[in-house]
């Protein structure tokens, strides 16, 4: 590992997007590249040093490499702090938003522009659907009930083995000599001289590099913009139209049936937390589209739950700071329901996932419904009790802060390359339209040298 020094190109964060961007950018054995992650690096997938929570595809492992330590009842947001970012603990899921969810990013970005990128980015991810015989029994009811709305999931892993943007994309890249990672490395600020970024401070040190590629979420990107004092003195809304898909859960006892048809499956199969997503249709949904997920989940000792979410909420917040220091918490003030129908539609689909619980093929594996408990009514549970789905973007949107390239308004060598530039939210998990993003602006930034 090199020491920091000078580079090409400057990745701040290790996530999804900066793995891309340092294995694209480092293809081009001319281009010196350099990857900054605030959290461990624990090297390729075979060396034998990663957690074991952090490769079981099976469960979402949030609480550990988390940026913030949060109530464990908070489930609005989760950030990881590890190479691979978010994908080292997610659920897997490869979705592809509709064509209008891209179209809506604008120039260079509509869905005939970035669906190579998508596809490219799936192969990557070493994407595979599950086979029908794969589906726990709980995934495989919610399935059979739904018919044609039900989604059986792409996902990136390899048996029960969680395929996170570090092993895809990383693995291949790390016996080069013009990629240098830098784990434990906390990015704080971007070097200005005057409007041009000359590189970053970090907990190593100075780093200078010819282009600084900001990919450190929608929420650290933001984060490290207003450290730097880019923001509202140049104009640019940083940190504003914070968007995520916003829900709520249900909990049921499980029947002895489910029980022992799960413990029978599970001899044969890996029982994954989320298999199936059902796409719904609120009163206010456009005609052949969808705008709701209703996501069954199977969680370890087969406790049975499902959340539903608004996946085109209308509700934005923002992010912004606590304190100058790198490591003080955000400010992170989600909005949700600042717009009044997104309680309606979440509403709604809470009706609905209560209703498909009563079908014929799911009713036999749930019992009584323990939470919030079938005398609570939809409105109420889902005011008092909503969450994210931790998929945020918009917060240094295409347009108003950054151009369809990536590029920082006013600010000469300065882009950014993750969800953090979506202006509006796909309607699907959003970590291959991430990868998406990143393998797009890659070849951008290589284009430009």
């Amino acid at each position: 590992m090199s020491r920091p020094g000078r580079y090409d190109v400057l990745v701040l964060g290790g996530g999804t997007a900066g793995c891309v961007l340092a294995a694209r950018l480092s293809e081009d054995p001319g281009t010196s590249v350099c990857l900054v992650e605030a959290g461990p690096d624990y090297g390729p997938r075979d060396g034998g040093r990663w957690p074991a929570e952090m490769l079981d595809a099976r469960i979402l492992p949030l609480a550990s490499h988390a940026w913030e330590k949060l109530d464990p009842d908070d489930r609005s947001q989760s950030r990881a702090r590890i190479i691979g970012g978010c994908s080292s603990h997610n659920a897997c899921v490869v979705l592809e938003g509709t064509p209008e969810d891209y179209d809506e990013w604008g120039p260079g970005w509509r869905y005939a522009e970035i669906a190579p990128y998508l596809d490219r980015a799936g192969r990557a991810l070493g994407t595979r659907t599950f086979a029908p015989e794969e589906l726990s029994p709980w995934h495989a009811a919610f399935a059979e009930a739904a018919g044609e709305d039900a989604i059986i999931h792409p996902v990136n892993a390899d048996g029960a083995v969680r395929l996170n943007a570090a092993f895809a994309y990383l693995d291949p890249a790390r016996g080069r000599p013009n990629l240098t990672i830098l784990g434990d490395t906390v990015a704080d600020r971007v070097l200005l001289d005057g409007d041009r970024a000359t590189g970053a401070l970090t907990s190593a040190g100075e780093i200078r590099a010819g282009v600084v590629v900001l990919a450190s979420g929608a929420y650290g990107s933001p984060g490290v913009l207003l450290r730097s004092g880019i923001g509202p003195e140049q104009g640019l809304p940083v940190g504003q139209n914070l968007i995520d898909h916003v829900g709520v859960g249900i909990g049921w006892v499980a029947t002895d049936r489910l029980q022992e048809e799960t413990a029978r499956f599970e001899a044969r199969h890996p029982a994954f937390m989320g298999q199936v997503s059902v796409r719904g249709r609120s009163s206010i949904c456009e005609e052949g589209t969808w705008d709701t997920f209703l996501f069954p989940a199977l969680d370890p000792g087969y406790v049975i739950s499902a959340a539903v979410f608004s996946m085109k909420p209308r509700s934005t917040g923002r992010v912004g700071l606590s304190g100058p220091e790198p490591e003080a918490p955000l400010a992170i003030d989600h909005g949700f329901f600042s717009d009044p129908s997104d309680v309606d539609v979440v509403t709604e689909a809470f009706e609905a996932i209560r209703e498909l619980a009563r079908s014929g093929p799911v009713a036999p594996y749930a019992a009584r419904e323990h939470h919030p408990g079938a005398e609570v009514g939809a409105r109420e549970h889902v005011l008092a009790a909503h969450r994210g789905f931790f998929h945020p973007v918009g917060t240094c949107a295409i347009g108003s802060v950054v151009d369809e390239a990536g590029r920082v308004h006013g600010i000469e060598g300065l882009r950014v390359a993750d969800a953090s530039v979506m202006p509006t939210i796909p309607r699907v998990n959003t970590n291959l339209s991430t990868a998406a993003v990143a393998e797009r602006v890659a070849e951008l930034v290589l284009a430009d040298r």
